[in-house]
């Protein structure tokens, strides 16, 4: 039996879940209240169509589903904008539940996309909402999974990261900076699994996934670009070595790989 690969994405869009941000302890209540201010949502709208949305529906590659969870308290302006903004893009679909714990609700989220028959393997992957993603991203993604399916002996997950790419901080002298990561970066990030297996890409923190499971990591080329903000939950801090990038190069990288220009990231 030929094996093969489904891949199914999920990005969280401000998702209320009673766990897995930085400020989390400090209440539902105030986490819906950061979440949901008109600022904050409208800074998440831009880094959104600029870099998730625009990369998305850029790839080579559109055999594949994208969930993206949001909070059943949700704005209704704000939800309106998001069906807006994805409605003629035929993988990606909004997903809308209660809070539940972070793990939770990623499964439902998954559980919402629709099954491939066809598929042995599952191959889930994560996406930041302020993040971009190169336009082979789905393709590598499958390509790898399918390859790799056929030579492993081990039936357990194994992962495929992306570990080159751009750091973007539009506050910086050099707003743009290439960096190879020591470990892997959720952007783009995937684990195969045999259909059955309920096991995700979210499982354990992105960063520990090498000392659990299999990981195929590639550094070929700049395959995301990670946004540097006054939002960021977590530390967007480079763990790595630079790159040697200069600005001809980084152009390069942008047009080629993301359908971008550094005039386009100016304002973010």
């Amino acid at each position: 039996m030929k094996l093969k690969a489904q891949i199914k994405g999920l990005m969280r869009f401000s998702y209320l879940a009673e766990n897995g941000f930085a400020k989390s302890t400090q209440g539902m209540d105030a986490m819906r209240e950061m979440l949901y201010d008109p600022a904050r949502l409208a800074r998440r709208f831009k880094l959104f169509e600029r870099l998730a949305f625009h990369t998305m529906s850029h790839q080579e590659d559109t055999d594949f589903t994208c969930a993206v969870l949001i909070g059943d308290s949700f704005p209704d302006k704000a939800r309106a904008e998001l069906e807006d903004i994805i409605r003629d893009f035929k993988p990606m679909q909004i997903v809308s539940l209660p809070p539940l714990v972070h793990i939770q609700a990623v499964k439902q989220a998954f559980n919402a996309l629709p099954d491939d028959p066809s598929a042995t393997h599952i191959a889930t992957f994560r996406q930041d909402d302020d993040d971009a993603m190169h336009s082979s991203t789905t393709a590598r993604i499958r390509a790898v999974a399918d390859n790799l399916l056929q030579v492993r002996t081990d039936t357990k997950p194994f992962v495929i990261a992306f570990n080159r790419g751009l750091y973007l901080d539009p506050t910086s002298e050099t707003p743009i900076t290439e960096w190879y990561e020591r470990a892997p970066l959720g952007i783009g990030l995937a684990m195969v699994t045999p259909k059955g297996d309920h096991a995700t890409v979210f499982r354990r923190n992105h960063r520990n996934l090498m000392e659990y499971y299999d990981c195929y990591s590639e550094v070929a080329r700049p395959m995301w670009i990670r946004s540097v903000h006054a939002d960021n939950d977590s530390t967007a801090q480079p763990q790595g070595r630079a790159g040697a990038l200069r600005p001809r190069g980084v152009r390069r990288v942008l047009a080629d790989g993301f359908g971008l220009t550094p005039e386009m990231l100016d304002d973010l």
